[in-house]
């Protein structure tokens, strides 16, 4: 009479398996614990980004918006810094295209002036024909006269507004494994001090 029990060909399938199931299952431990860390690491990442933000901004409200153009590397938060973090960040002058510039650059820059006035005539003229109303001028039915004012008074803002707009990039990196990781932060600050005439002519008398 035999004993009822398992056969060595069924012990073995059944290790096998549970090894397969024990290696899926600590797999998924080991990936989740690799993602927990790595949005701790972002999550302090951008912590120390605003911190870093928060401090050039406090830097340039007390020393004013710099002429030239302005960079370091630190740790990031001064009074809080996190080993494994470091930042680069960099103040500068931004440079705004020119409105309504010719393609080719074979335009003469003296002759744009009065071209500007030719068409803004043509389109008085044109909207006089048409019997176009202020209100369609505004809304653009009546031609492109809203176009051409911002075209003629453009040339005259660009400078004010590139002396008073700086633009500040805060960059993050942190080692990860064998790979470095980082990411950006780009922020535009506004002077709140309007820069006066006499500044103005004071800069271009240097230059």
């Amino acid at each position: 009479m035999s004993r009822p029990g398992f056969t060595l060909l069924e012990v073995m399938i059944a290790v096998a398996i549970l090894g397969l199931s024990l290696t899926a299952i600590f797999s998924s431990e080991v990936g989740a614990a690799n993602v927990a860390q790595r949005a701790r690491r972002q999550n302090i990442a951008a912590t120390l980004a605003r911190c870093k933000m928060g401090e050039v901004e406090q830097v340039l409200g007390i020393e004013g918006l710099p002429v030239l153009e302005k960079k370091d590397t630190d740790n990031c938060c001064e009074h809080a810094p996190v080993e494994g973090f470091e930042c680069d960040w960099i103040v500068e002058r931004i440079i705004l295209p020119e409105l309504g510039a010719d393609e080719e650059g074979d335009g003469d820059e003296e002759d744009a002036p009065a071209d500007s006035r030719q068409a803004l005539n043509e389109t008085y003229e044109d909207l006089r024909e048409q019997g176009g109303t202020p209100e369609e001028v505004v809304a653009g039915q009546a031609g492109n006269l809203a176009l051409l004012a911002l075209q003629l008074g453009f040339p005259i803002l660009k400078p004010f507004l590139e002396e008073q707009v700086r633009r500040v990039t805060v960059t993050v990196r942190w080692q990860e494994g064998p790979r470095e990781r980082g990411f950006d932060v780009i922020q535009y600050l506004v002077s709140e001090q309007i820069a006066s005439e006499e500044g103005v002519e004071e800069q271009e008398g240097e230059q």
